[in-house]
């Protein structure tokens, strides 16, 4: 036994250990003397356990240098015999022996990465303008048409990936990941009224997935239960199902959040042809479950799902079902509540779609009359309003009116004309030709 091995022992360091400590040293010599020798050192377990065995007397330049830096003693000591008197030293207790440029190095580098930690630090100011452009965009969601809204949500979540890319700190990140997914849930819905379905998909699950890095639930609520409604709008209606079922497993969703479900859960059955859960659902989405809200739904505009929203969602999903007068009054429901708000940005989103299923209800009891009523305001909105939730009723309507029972009729031929004039410059054709018709009911209004 040598010394060598003696302070192995008393260390309890393995070969691996061992040479991660030679190695530092061996940096720390490098650094301190510039001594290309001590650069990219290497050590085979077969020479350290050599020099356990006392077999080697003086090992080779730089080893005798590197040895000395980590154990504070000459190598000849180290190789030499271990006598009794050396095993009375070992024995007791000895303080650490450390090297100046050891601690000049570890203080060097905890002030280096303190510095650079601190140099990716945003102002909290450009976070909470960030936030607030964020929410009015999303308020404004009612009153601007879905392609303005697209290219102000891209814009915001171009910002925020830039601006994840100049901190690091925590709380920040969320913050930023959180503003990133409302924007991607924006630019989903977006994308659906302009009937690009492909890309709702994939902007749907991207706020999904910044949902599950911030860890906030409701956001992985609401963009799976979007995934919900693109899965019945595509003729997929058990996948809409089943994202709907696992959207209601995310924790911290509010009263609007778990209302809106119910409703998309209700539509999804409906699509199913399940008509007891469909009604069970219906009846879901209609309990009064008080003001507590989450911080997503609460915000209003796109992520909002008033009373009035609530009512035109079941009034499609009635119609699903074949329920032609639950469908009238569901969707009368929903214009009567409109029309008693005193300022409201329902009327240009919600109204036209529950206007559209009323036009559909009347005409299962042969209302002609009274559907081209319901439906006149609703053929003079402007082209950037006419989305693909509503060109999709309205063609159900056209298709209505080619029955036998109208077949005949002078205003069922001009409200069919009227409405072919409608879709034709309908919102989907600003992408150009080839956006899709979707069948009644399958949207998210």
């Amino acid at each position: 036994m040598n010394l060598f091995d003696a302070l192995i022992s008393q260390s309890g360091m393995d070969f691996r250990g061992f040479l991660s400590e030679y190695r530092r040293t061996a940096a720390l010599l490098h650094e301190k003397t510039g001594d290309p020798s001590f650069r990219n050192i290497d050590l085979t377990e077969k020479t350290f356990t050599r020099w356990r065995s006392g077999h080697v007397v003086r090992p080779h330049y730089p080893a005798p240098a590197i040895l000395k830096g980590l154990f504070g003693r000459p190598v000849d000591e180290l190789f030499g015999p271990f006598t009794d008197e050396q095993a009375q030293v070992q024995r007791a207790p000895s303080a650490p022996v450390l090297d100046e440029s050891e601690l000049s190095m570890t203080a060097r580098d905890a002030r280096d990465h303190a510095s650079e930690a601190a140099a990716q630090l945003l102002p909290d100011l450009t976070l909470d303008q960030l936030e607030d452009d964020l929410v009015g965009l999303v308020q404004d969601t009612g009153t601007r048409p879905p392609h303005l809204v697209f290219a102000s949500a891209k814009e915001v979540l171009a910002v925020a990936k830039v601006l994840l890319d100049r901190t690091q700190v925590l709380s920040q990140r969320r913050r930023l990941y959180l503003a990133a997914g409302q924007a991607a849930a924006l630019l989903s819905a977006c994308a659906f009224d302009l009937g690009a379905i492909p890309h709702a998909f994939e902007l749907a699950r991207a706020a999904a997935l910044y949902g599950q890095v911030a860890e906030y639930g409701p956001l992985q609520a609401y963009a799976h239960g979007y995934l919900a409604v693109l899965y019945y709008w595509t003729g997929k209606p058990a996948q809409a199902v089943r994202k709907i079922e696992e959207a209601r497993l995310f924790p911290g969703v509010g009263a609007t959040g778990k209302a809106r479900l119910a409703a998309i859960a209700a539509r999804a059955y409906a699509h199913r042809g399940l008509a007891e859960d469909a009604q069970l659902a219906i009846e879901e989405s209609l309990i009064d479950r008080g003001p507590v809200d989450d911080d997503l739904h609460g915000i209003g505009g796109e992520f909002d799902f008033s009373p009035e929203r609530v009512a035109m969602s079941n009034s499609s999903t009635l119609l699903l079902l074949h329920d032609g007068p639950g469908a009238e009054a569901s969707a009368r429901q929903s214009l009567e509540l409109i029309a008693a708000r005193s300022t409201s940005s329902s009327p240009l989103v919600v109204a036209p779609q529950a206007r559209a299923d009323l036009a559909c209800a009347l005409l299962m009891r042969n209302d002609l009359d009274g559907a081209a009523e319901a439906l006149d305001p609703v053929l003079a909105l402007p082209r950037e309003w006419r989305g693909a939730g509503l060109t999709a009723r309205v063609h159900t309507i056209q298709a209505a009116l080619a029955m036998p029972a109208f077949r005949d009729a002078r205003l069922a031929q001009d409200l069919a004309e009227r409405i072919e004039d409608f879709t034709v410059v309908a919102a989907p054709q600003l992408l150009g030709p080839g956006a899709p018709r979707l069948a009644l009911g399958r949207g998210n209004g």
